[in-house]
């Protein structure tokens, strides 16, 4: 008959003991391994096996079992073993007030067009586009929130790119292009309408559109016309807000040190270097006739003395 050493004590074992026939062997729990002593339990890294199966990290915990862990930005899967992406802009925008980046786990915010990040690398404010000079408008701007708004002064369009302005009666007006003005040779485009001029050895008659002599002739004619037969247009009616410079069969406008010459070719707008001069300038004249007064007013003093 077999004698059960389980029965006694647990055959000696730390953890179980099975009976066999004739004997008995003594088994551990799990993440623990039998002594030498054949009795006794102590327990086995299950890291330093194959990383425990575990992806990244295997973290061996004082019950024996062992844990998988991830890096930061990650999580782990259902299985317990592999890592997955964690992509913090699902939640709540990852704190960002406007746009929001996942870099490798870690969030990075961004603003929409027209916005600035602020300090705190979460929340926007609005861009000035107008005080910062990124508008490029020709005439005023007007910030508004993420955007900006150009407008011209009176007598000017805004053209078709919304920041430059046109005069609005060189735009209207374009008589040249449709039957040459009702001119008989030369027509101009001017302020009140078109203009018509002659050739060389011809006189513009007194419905300011014939042009009436002989072309062998040596006279010009038109009003402003030089000997040379060219119109001075210069002299005439130029629309050049400046300067004005007279060439063969028309004319160029030109501006002042500051000033630059606007899309119409005739209008001179101060750039900024052009402001602060003019201011100076201002400034200078203003101290100088102060000045210039003062000093009459001590010497008219000194004559009634």
């Amino acid at each position: 008959m077999d004698l059960d050493e389980c029965s006694a004590y647990n055959g000696g074992c730390q953890h179980t003991c099975i009976n066999t026939p004739g004997s008995y062997n003594c088994e551990c729990h799990a993440g623990t391994r039998l002594h030498a002593d054949g009795k006794t339990c102590v327990t086995t890294n299950l890291c330093t096996i194959n990383n425990g199966g575990c992806e990244h990290e295997c973290v061996q915990l004082p019950s024996g079992w062992y844990q998988c862990r991830c890096p930061h930005g990650y999580r782990l899967k259902d299985d317990g073993k592999r890592c997955e992406a964690i992509d913090p802009c699902t939640n709540k925008t990852g704190g960002c007030s406007q746009k929001c980046h996942n870099e490798g786990g870690s969030v990075r915010c961004d603003c929409r067009a027209g916005f600035q990040l602020n300090a705190d690398g979460r929340t926007c404010d609005d861009l000035n586009e107008c005080s910062l000079g990124l508008a490029q408008c020709s005439h005023v701007c007007h910030n508004t929130r993420g955007s900006f708004a150009c407008s011209c002064y009176p007598g000017y369009s805004l053209g078709p790119s919304k920041k430059h302005c046109y005069r609005i009666e060189l735009e209207l007006i374009s008589g040249c292009e449709r039957n040459n003005g009702g001119c008989f040779q030369r027509c101009e485009n001017a302020r009140g309408g078109p203009r018509c001029h002659c050739l060389q050895g011809y006189v513009l008659e007194s419905d300011g559109k014939t042009c009436t002599g002989d072309p062998t002739a040596t006279a010009g004619s038109g009003c402003g016309s030089s000997s040379s037969g060219d119109v001075d247009e210069c002299a005439a009616d130029s629309c050049c807000s400046h300067y004005c410079t007279n060439n063969p069969g028309g004319y160029e406008c030109g501006c002042r040190a500051g000033y630059r010459l606007g899309i119409d070719g005739c209008a001179c707008d101060a750039n900024a270097s052009g402001r602060a001069a003019l201011a100076h300038r201002l400034s200078q004249r203003f101290a100088m006739t102060a000045a210039q007064t003062a000093l009459g007013q001590h010497r008219d003093a000194g004559r009634w003395r």
